[in-house]
């Protein structure tokens, strides 16, 4: 098994509708939405891909997942862009913009570049994570939007420092891969 980075996935139009979220058994959290980036509440993918997920869930039966990020247009996504271009640059005064851009680059795309469609704007990618039937997360080994090597699939796999979280990415991974997703290199 390998990760493909994603900016090398071509992307080409379906033509596919998206379907709302709400209408799945998955617990929705509009985290751009409840950071005020997005004025609408609503959360949708491809259909193809809310199936998958559905089938998924299914599969793994007492679990569910809760989605945080979803289908975003372009002006959300330049929002999303900008926040995190200034969390690094306050963060690392040091970095140039080359380095503020790749850095920023590993987890939010430029809304506006021509050469990388940003995956979230196609309706194809999503945030997630598995919670238990009372709702709990499970143990994953960083939050969400946690930016750092840490949020990498593999990560666990290598330090072993977190057993319970290392077998629960472990279960998403192999879940998700059973039904052709991709993994991204830097986030689990």
């Amino acid at each position: 098994m390998s990760i493909v980075p994603y900016a090398s996935i071509k992307i080409k139009e379906s033509n596919e509708p998206l379907v709302d979220l709400s209408k799945f058994d998955f617990l929705l959290e509009p985290v751009y939405f409840n950071d005020g980036l997005s004025k609408d509440s609503k959360m949708s993918l491809r259909e193809r891909v809310a199936n998958k997920f559905k089938k998924i869930q299914q599969r793994l039966k007492k679990y569910r997942f809760k989605i945080w990020d979803n289908y975003r247009p372009l002006e959300v996504q330049d929002k999303i862009y900008q926040k995190y271009w200034k969390f690094f640059k306050d963060k690392h005064p040091e970095w140039d913009d080359k380095t503020l851009k790749l850095e920023v680059g590993k987890f939010v795309s430029p809304a506006y570049d021509n050469d990388r469609i940003p995956p979230h704007t196609t309706g194809g990618a999503v945030d997630l994570t598995l919670i238990d039937k009372a709702g709990k997360e499970l143990n994953m080994g960083t939050e969400y939007d946690f930016f750092g090597p840490e949020a990498a699939p593999f990560y666990l796999e290598i330090y072993k420092n977190n057993i319970k979280a290392q077998k629960n990415r472990r279960m998403l991974r192999e879940a998700m891969l059973k039904e052709d997703f991709t993994l991204d290199e830097d986030e689990w």
